[in-house]
């Protein structure tokens, strides 16, 4: 993993529409599940990056580059779209 030099990058994960959450990572590479771990998502959860209007599924172990400030969002399996 590469790590960011003393650069903290934030992301927020709103779960399920009833809570969000700040997370903190020290690099720009992370996998779908380490996103759900940090924020504390169900395991059985799907998680999207918002984009606009559009959310775009990221799965477990799916390597992604994030930005900081980035939404992305968790819900109980079968209701991405």
């Amino acid at each position: 993993m590469e790590t960011l030099a003393h650069t903290a990058v934030y992301i927020f994960v709103e779960i399920d529409r009833h809570r969000r959450e700040k997370v903190e990572f020290h690099t720009h590479r992370v996998t779908g599940l380490e996103i759900k771990q940090k924020a504390g998502v169900p395991l059985d959860y799907e998680l999207a990056r918002v984009e606009g209007h559009r959310r775009v599924a990221v799965a477990d172990g799916e390597v992604i580059e994030i930005r900081d400030g980035e939404r992305f969002i968790a819900v109980p399996g079968g209701n991405v779209s």
